[in-house]
This record gives structure tokens, sequence and C-alpha cells, in this order.
């Protein structure tokens, strides 16, 4: 063979990628950025309509007359339309597309929430939750799946952090939003249907509004290229990758002039059995073949392949869910109780004693006329405040120690820790100093966020939407556990309840010891050899 056509076929060769070499040749600029911060903001959507009203419940229950297991549902029902319906959600974003799915949904998610704001008593507000639950779970995961597809193995761990950040840094606002809206004393009559507009009200409105804005930015976004490499839309995910390659290098002087050069994408080895089943699928509508695509979708993440790291990763996340987001429903309510008792009150008390006296027909507060909780005091915004400082200057720190030290052990170190701190919250009897374990013990959702990146590592892409779904379908059941639970003995069995949450998570960070690592891509693939 002669230099020129050695030369000409070295050309040729360079021509033909895998997905992940694709997206590598890429580069990592602007346009990550951009999906990595809308990904962020949808995550902080999901957060925001789904645990906002707790901030509200408190007032909410006065309004509407609501017991304790009552408010307890109302926090917890919409983690329950997540958990409904994230298996359907998933098996359409695995088959239809991720941005097919979300996009219709944001708004939906949108219009649902606007309607509850108009809620006239408990069953309305409990089917409009529920409804936004459904709606809201659509992206409440495939966006972990969305996000990570744009990156290469290299970055893709990374980016999931970062996003995962992003929502974390907004929540540090929500208390300010709460404030500005719940502490107002404004109120009109609506008479058609009978009720008096209060702040709580557009407090609701205000949650989903970051949820319409993305839905319309999504509007100018691309499908994720490897779901449509899998789906065999070859065309339409090299043209997605030309545009990302193309917005990552027209601001960088170094990369201004590189063209990208690929023309044929090849599937990791991982994707390439879903590629080569789907060539073959026939394109029916019968309700047999709808039943075999959801078997399809749903069996192998039980099956010998994938059912240790389904086991762990759905088990770990019920754990960390019902923690960190169903005890955190339970948080304004605490917080709110302790702030009052520490304001009247000098006698040191346990948290659970706090609790237990402050509703008790024993606790009088200064200058109190009403029982009817109309407003929040101002110290539970201000510690609800310190918990999402807390929790974004941690997650920093497991942001940076990940790449140093891997998720794993991050992941154990955070569980572990959070447990301790939330033992030890309930042992002592200096109340502010008890809230402040307790908040920390409330950031065991950062195990959520190394979880998830470590889910989407670890599944192929054609199941990665499903596994990613399914993982924090389970998550979420930890959180309506966790918020019923709590509202059902936070008053008769306060310790016993936080005691079992703690060292479920100790539990937890042991289970994490056995979590499989994420395959390495091989330098070259055999798929591109054969090719070659």
């Amino acid at each position: 063979m002669t230099k020129s056509e050695n030369a000409m076929d070295k050309k040729e060769n360079s021509k033909i990628a895998t997905i992940n070499e694709a997206l590598e040749k890429t580069h990592f600029g602007r346009f990550n950025k951009q999906i990595i911060i809308f990904s962020g903001v949808i995550l902080n959507n999901v957060i925001l309509e789904s645990v906002g009203i707790s901030f509200a419940l408190p007032v909410v229950s006065c309004d509407l007359d609501l017991s304790y297991q009552e408010q307890g549902i109302l926090g917890a029902i919409c983690f329950l339309g997540i958990i409904i319906s994230s298996h359907f959600w998933g098996l359409l974003a695995d088959t239809l597309g991720r941005k097919r799915i979300m996009m219709p949904n944001l708004f939906l998610g949108f219009l649902v929430t606007l309607i509850s704001s108009f809620s006239v008593n408990f069953t309305m507000v409990v089917v409009l939750r529920f409804l936004n639950g459904v709606f809201i779970s659509a992206s409440s995961a495939t966006i972990y799946a969305y996000m990570g597809e744009f990156h290469c193995e290299k970055h893709r761990n990374r980016a999931v952090l970062y996003g995962s950040f992003i929502a974390a840094f907004s929540a540090v606002f929500f208390p300010l939003i709460a404030w500005f809206f719940i502490n107002q004393e404004w109120e009109f009559v609506v008479p058609l249907i009978g009720i008096t507009y209060k702040p709580w009200r557009l407090f609701f409105v205000m949650s989903g509004v970051s949820g319409l804005v993305c839905g319309i930015i999504f509007h100018y976004l691309p499908e994720s290229p490897k779901y449509l490499l899998t789906a065999n839309r070859h065309d339409e995910a090299l043209e997605v990758l030309r545009y990302m390659h193309k917005k990552n290098t027209e601001a960088n002087k170094k990369l201004q002039n590189e063209s990208f050069e690929i023309t044929t994408l090849l599937p990791d080895l991982a994707d390439i059995p879903k590629v080569v089943t789907e060539t073959k699928t026939p394109q029916k509508k019968s309700f047999t073949s709808i039943c075999l695509v959801i078997w399809n979708q749903t069996a192998p993440l039980f099956m010998r392949q994938h059912i240790r790291k389904t086991f762990l990763s759905s088990a770990i996340l019920f754990t960390t869910f019902f923690t960190a987001h169903g005890v955190y429903m339970w948080f304004p309510f605490i917080l709110n109780n302790v702030s009052l008792y520490v304001a009247n009150y000098d006698e040191p008390k346990r948290l659970c004693e706090i609790i237990r006296f402050s509703q008790s027909s024993n606790f009088t507060i200064n200058e109190q006329s009403e029982i009817c909780v109309t407003k929040l005091e101002i110290d539970t915004y201000k510690h609800t405040m310190s918990l999402e400082i807390i929790y974004v200057t941690l997650l920093l720190l497991v942001i940076y120690a990940n790449r140093r030290f891997g998720r794993i052990p991050i992941l154990c170190i955070v569980l572990t820790l959070c447990g301790v701190c939330g033992v030890l919250s309930l042992l002592i009897d200096i109340p502010m100093a008890s809230i402040y374990l307790f908040l920390i013990m409330l950031c065991s959702g950062l195990g959520t966020n190394v979880m998830n990146a470590i889910v989407v590592d670890i599944y192929p892409t054609s199941l990665r939407a499903m596994a990613v779904c399914i993982s924090l379908m389970v998550g979420r059941i930890g959180s309506v556990t966790g918020s019923n639970v709590l509202g059902a003995l936070i008053e008769t069995h306060c310790e016993e309840a936080l005691y079992t949450s703690s060292f479920a998570l100790v539990a937890a960070a042991i289970l994490a010891l056995l979590m499989p690592k994420a395959p390495l891509e091989k330098k070259k693939n055999p798929s591109i050899e054969e090719a070659h």
C-alpha cells in the first residue's frame, strides 16, 4: 500500500466514530454550559413544585382547616403523582424521545399549578397537586438522561453534578420567594367560586413559573444525539453534533477554524444490542406490541446484568428521599415551633419535646390572640435559607472531592455524616444547636445527586431514562412514606420516626459500598475496528 493510499485510508477512518468519540470532538463549551444551566433550572422547578408547598402548609392548613394527617397527604401527594407516572414517562422518553415528552408536560404542569391556586377545599387541591406531580414527573428523571447524553463520558458525571448544583443554588432563594409572598397581608374575594385569594395561592403560581419558562426555551433546543442514534435517526444525530460543535467553537479563537469531519456514527458497545433490535422490530400499534415494548424497556433492569445495580440504587434513593424530601416537608413546621418556643421560653428541651410541648395546651405565646397560623415566623425563613446555603456549600465540596476520591466513597461519607447528625439532633437539649444538626441531616439530599450521576453512567443509553425513572420512582415512594409517617407520628412518636430516618441513612451508606463502578470506555471500540 502506497503512502497516498495510507493517508486516504486514515482520512476516511477519521470520519467514522462512536457517539462518545463524536461528543468529545464537539468539545466542551458554550452549548454544554447552556444545557447544564437549562437542566439545572428544570430540576429547580421540579423541587420547587414538589417541595415548595412545605413553606405554605402551616398557612394552607389554617385556611382550609386541615389536620396533621391531611397536611401530610398534601405534602406528599405531588410525589405520589410523580411515582405513579414515572414508569410511563420513562418508557415514552426511551421510545419517543426526551424532548418530545418533556416539553409539553412543562406547559401542562404550569397550567395545573395555576388552576390549583384557586382550590376551594382539601379534595380539590389534593387532586390538582397530584396531577401536577404527574406532569412534572416527565422531566424530573428524564432531564438527567437528556443532560448526560450531550456529554462524552469524560464530562458526563461533572455535567450532572453541575446541573444539580445549579438547582441547589437556586433553592437558596426558595425561602426568600416564600417569605415575599406568604407573609403578605393583602387578600381579595373571588365571587364566582367563593374563595378569598390570599398570598399563599399566588406563591403556588410563582412556584410553577420556571416550568413555563423552560417549556418555552425547550422549543429552541435539540433532541439528545445519543437518543437519535439509538432510534436509528443517524442524520439527525449528526446535525445535532455539528450544531454543538459550531456553538462550542465559534467563540473559541483556537478552535474557530476547526471543522467537524465525522460523517458516520457508530453506537457505543453498550448500545449496539438495542440498535440492532430496533431495526428488526415491526412498527405495530396493537395492545400486545405496546405491552411488549413496556416489557422490553423494563425487564432488562431486573435481569441478571442489571438487577444488582437497580436494587441498590433504588434502596439508596428510597432512604435519601425519605429524609431529604419526606422529613423536609415538616421542616418549616418544626422550625416554626422551635422559633416560637425559643422566643418565649428559656428552659432547655430536646427537639421532639419542644414539638410536643408547642402543641399542648400549656404552650402560650406572648401577644398571640389566635391559634390559627396566618404567617410564618421570620426565623423559619432564616434557618431554612441557612439549610440551603449549607447544602450548596456541601455540594460544592462533593463536586470537588468527586474528582479526587470517586463517587462511591463520597456517597458513603455524606450519608453517614447526615445520619450521625440526625441522631445527635435528637439527643442534645440546646434547641438551636439541635436545629442546625437537623439541618445537616436534611442535606442527605446530596446523596441523591451523587446517585443520579452514578445511575446515568452505569446503564446503556437505551435503558438510561427508564433506569433513572424507576430508581427515582422508588426514591419518591420514600418521600411519600417519610411525609406521611412523620405526619402520623410527629406528636406521639416523634423520636422513633426521626431515629429510624437517621439510622436508615447509615444503612444506605453501607449499601453504597456494594454499588458497581461505571464501566470505562475503551480507547478503541472493537466496532470501529471492524468498520475500518
